[in-house]
């Protein structure tokens, strides 16, 4: 596992980033090294929320 230090306001931001690839971006063609979809972002996304509420 690896740990990344980002402050409240780092982790918003990239909360608020991935909520808008959600709904406006062609996820399928984002990266070919990694498979990334609206479930995986979706995910990530409420365990940064969970993160935030620690």
């Amino acid at each position: 596992m690896t740990s990344i230090d980002l402050n409240n306001e780092e982790i918003k931001t990239l909360i608020a980033i991935m909520q808008f690839s959600i709904a406006a971006c062609p996820l399928g063609s984002v990266s070919q090294e990694v498979e990334i979809d609206a479930e995986k972002l979706e995910k990530l996304i409420a365990k940064m929320e969970k993160g935030l509420r620690l």
